[in-house]
């Protein structure tokens, strides 16, 4: 048999679940970066992605939104996230997404995907790219967790995607976004500093379960005052989902979201 026939076939969907890191990207004009933090977590059709720049302050004095200065909503609109399903598209894989931390682009977001020994090669399709994935060790093939949340109050969309002990959180902002922009670029034209305020607010959040029946702790987030707290989310409801979140100005908050979706072991 030849090698790259295996390496090169069709990957199932289901057969990538699991936490992902990237080790590499890079472009054809010779561009790399090996540096920016990724996590990729998949279920079996659905994902949430987060990436931040290794350049990104910790911002430890920011407890809540209102906190942000005019420079904070600058540095954080560098960062990347998205969430959504995975699908085939031919012989490509399109990652199709519901919620964006970034303004919509004009090109979809497909790819190729084969194996390079242990390494996932991803190749753009329509952008000339690659990237280097690596699944984190420890992987479980527990049954993923997918919830697909309404706020059926402002129509904000949020999903949740726990696999194993690794869980991602991603919550659209509830503004209009320019198309064909970057958030730098947008957050460079607010109007205000409350304006760049909301249009940063859009929450994607990774992180973990301590120990089995522990609590779920936030270790990365695009809400910088997220990180390092706990996440809490009430199943009990048979349409609603309740959790707790801090208000802009710093106050408690719970948010009762609608389930459009379930997937997995709830």
């Amino acid at each position: 048999m030849d090698c790259r026939e295996i390496t090169r076939a069709k990957i199932a969907i289901p057969s990538l679940v699991g936490l992902w890191r990237r080790s590499l990207i890079e472009w054809d004009d010779g561009k790399r970066d090996e540096s920016t933090k990724v996590f990729w977590l998949q279920g079996r059709n659905h994902f949430i992605d987060l990436r931040q720049p290794a350049s990104l302050p910790r911002f430890p004095d920011r407890k809540c939104r209102d906190d942000l200065t005019y420079q904070d909503c600058l540095a954080l609109s560098c960062q990347e996230g998205f969430a959504g399903h995975l699908q085939t598209n031919g012989d490509a894989y399109e990652w199709v997404r519901m919620v964006d931390y970034q303004p919509v682009q004009s090109l979809p977001d497909v790819g190729f995907l084969h194996w390079q020994n242990a390494t996932l090669i991803e190749t753009g399709k329509d952008l000339p790219y690659t990237e280097h994935w690596h699944r984190e060790k420890g992987f479980t093939s527990s049954i993923p967790l997918h919830l697909q949340l309404e706020d059926r109050a402002n129509g904000c969309r949020a999903v949740f995607l726990m696999v194993g002990r690794d869980f991602m959180f991603a919550r659209n902002r509830t503004i209009p976004m320019p198309a064909g922009m970057t958030l730098h670029e947008t957050v460079s034209q607010a109007s205000n500093e409350e304006h760049a305020r909301q249009l940063v607010d859009c929450e994607i959040s990774f992180g973990k379960i301590a120990k089995a029946g522990g609590p779920l702790i936030i270790h990365n987030s695009t809400l910088p005052w997220k990180t390092g707290t706990l996440f809490q989310f009430d199943l009990s409801g048979e349409t609603i989902v309740t959790i707790p979140d801090i208000a802009p100005n710093g106050k408690n908050l719970t948010r009762r979201w609608h389930r459009v979706h379930t997937e997995g072991n709830d």
